[in-house]
């Protein structure tokens, strides 16, 4: 095993709201995400001018509708505080911290949300599997929209 050129310095979590639906039927550890409404957020900056230290926020929510309840209505966010290896290539830095780190605090969202329901209502849900690779350039690519789409201010 090689240390990793990120460094999980601190996570908290900001916001655990996790709610039994009544209207679902079954155990939670058979539910199938597959066409469930489900909500993601990634955002990350820089917390220091020399580049090193970041943060990466990570937002999941899922809602039950009529077509495709959820046995827990989930909202989570957390944010994590990551220092980089100084020998770390500049160019590839922000993607690394950005894709690296969301998957780091993903992990720590399922992993809350999985204990947290275990003594609920409906037994323990694991969250979905998610794989952040590629991730950063559809980040940039939306922000880019975004940015265009915003009225200027004179």
């Amino acid at each position: 095993m090689k240390p990793s050129d990120l460094r999980l310095l601190n996570l908290t979590f900001l916001c655990i709201k996790i709610e039994v639906d009544p209207a679902y039927e079954g155990n939670a550890s058979e539910f199938d995400f597959d066409g469930a409404l489900i909500h993601w957020g990634l955002r990350h900056g820089r917390q220091s001018d020399d580049g090193l230290n970041w943060w990466v926020g990570v937002e999941f929510a899922t809602r039950s509708e009529e077509k495709k309840r959820c046995p827990y209505n989930i909202e989570v966010k957390a944010i994590g505080l990551f220092n980089v290896n100084e020998a770390f290539p500049q160019e590839k830095l922000e993607r690394f911290v950005f894709e690296n780190g969301a998957a780091l605090v993903y992990g720590a969202i399922r992993e809350m949300v999985t204990m947290t329901t275990a003594r609920s209502a409906f037994g323990a849900i694991m969250l979905p599997t998610a794989s952040f690779f590629g991730s950063f350039e559809e980040h940039q690519k939306n922000t880019q929209e975004q940015e265009i789409s915003e009225p200027q201010s004179n």
